[in-house]
């Protein structure tokens, strides 16, 4: 698959639907400023009809040693990613895999910074997809929670038992999420869209 970079674009903002077929994201990295730090794990799980029907997933060398506090939160340590393809190699595959569709994250905003900021360091390429937040989505339809972290979430809706800090289970766990927010939506009768501009306008 090539790549091209076309005249700049803004990037696309992040949506609200009830969709059917999706891509759910996370990645590991070894710190928070994409310039600075680099990514350690990336993962992908393709939904169709509430079903994860195919995933990614793939350990980064990130070129230099992980910091014990990552080490800490994730479990990833060094000698896991001393044999592990570098990001020349492993973001194209993982952006082959994302193609065209969209996408779904928790807090994606973060995640998709470090996937467009590598993406034209290494294949100068533009990542343009457009894409769901569930942390936007929970602050929506569930104002009363303590907070809207993935694990409160979790807990929450009673889809899974904790966030283990690993790509795949955060973006499995994502995706269940956002599929019992769809429910949840749609037993009430509740559009999205109609909430987000309601919120709008009271801003």
């Amino acid at each position: 698959m090539s790549y091209t970079v076309t005249q700049p674009v803004p990037y696309p903002k992040s949506i609200l639907a009830s969709a059917e077929n999706y891509i759910a994201l996370d990645i590991e990295t070894t710190g928070l400023n994409p310039a600075q730090e680099q990514i350690l794990e990336l993962a992908a799980v393709r939904m169709e009809n509430g079903q994860a029907v195919d995933r990614f997933s793939q350990l980064i060398n990130p070129g230099k040693r992980i910091p014990p506090f990552i080490t800490e939160l994730t479990g990833i340590r060094d000698e896991m990613v001393e044999h592990a393809p570098n990001i020349h190699k492993a973001l194209p595959e993982f952006l082959d895999f994302l193609g065209d569709n969209l996408l779904l994250g928790h807090n994606t905003a973060f995640d998709l910074r470090f996937i467009r900021y590598n993406s034209m360091v290494v294949m100068k390429h533009r990542v343009m997809n457009p894409y769901m937040d569930t942390l936007r989505i929970s602050r929506l339809l569930f104002p009363d929670l303590p907070d809207h972290k993935l694990t409160t979430l979790i807990h929450a809706f009673q889809v899974g038992e904790t966030v283990e800090h690993r790509a795949l289970s955060d973006a499995i766990q994502t995706a269940w999420c956002y599929e019992y927010m769809k429910k949840h939506a749609a037993e009430k009768g509740i559009s999205l869209e109609e909430i987000r501009k309601k919120n709008s306008r009271e801003e």
